[in-house]
């Protein structure tokens, strides 16, 4: 383990002086569960989530001086998002360092999306705990800087427009399903509109159900729109 916390460090670019808040952040649910331990990482990414919110709003703002808050919450939704965030997370090889369960291990979670941005949030969180605000801003800067520019896939917001412009209404997301275990849930939503049903779409979360039955309407409301 001392191993592991050693290089995850080097990849961070940070030497922390209190080793066991990177423990923590690096310890899911489920090898909390396996090992009778009375901590895991979800605390720190409550934290880590927070300041990261920070950090990229003043990014944002800073940058695209011209834009309204409209579109800065659009583009700070996708530097956020979980996909984007695992993305992140795989550049430092943070997959390779988190604390899994066998079983978990045998389903490949340390290659899902909710699992990596959940570490790098905690990360972040334990950053802030180890020294300062500035430590951890730093770190998500890093990444920020070298991200050359954010691919919109709010599809939410696009459906949205789609819809008031047509109809003058907001869309109505149902979840019809949700299974699995608390660390590790899969949520089903249908959109609707005008009790009409649009769409379907599943994932890790509820915003990444909605998204995808969002991106599941448009591409009705497309198909519709080339038939005419």
């Amino acid at each position: 383990m001392l191993d592991n916390l050693r290089k995850v460090q080097e990849k961070l670019r940070y030497f922390f002086d209190n080793l066991d808040l990177l423990k923590i952040a690096l310890t899911h649910r489920s090898y909390s569960a396996e090992h009778n331990l009375d901590y895991c990482n979800e605390r720190m990414e409550f934290l880590g989530d927070s300041i990261l919110s920070a950090v990229v709003s003043e990014y944002l703002y800073r940058k695209y001086y011209g834009d309204n808050e409209g579109k800065l919450s659009q583009i700070k939704s996708q530097i956020v998002s979980a996909k984007n965030l695992s993305v992140w997370a795989k550049k430092i090889k943070l997959d390779d360092y988190v604390f899994v369960s066998r079983s978990e291990e045998a389903n490949f979670a340390r290659q899902r999306e909710t699992l990596l941005c959940d570490s790098f949030e905690a990360v972040i969180g334990a950053m802030y705990l180890d020294s300062d605000f500035s430590n951890a801003k730093n770190f998500i800067n890093r990444f920020l800087y070298e991200q050359k520019e954010v691919i919109s896939t709010d599809y939410k917001s696009q459906f949205q427009e789609m819809i008031q412009a047509q109809y003058q209404i907001l869309p109505e997301y149902r979840v019809v399903k949700e299974y699995g275990p608390d660390h590790e849930k899969t949520f089903e939503v249908e959109v609707y509109v005008r009790d009409e049903y649009f769409g379907f779409g599943k994932g890790g979360s509820k915003k990444q159900a909605e998204q995808s039955a969002a991106l599941s309407a448009i591409k009705r409301m497309q198909g519709d729109l080339t038939e005419d």
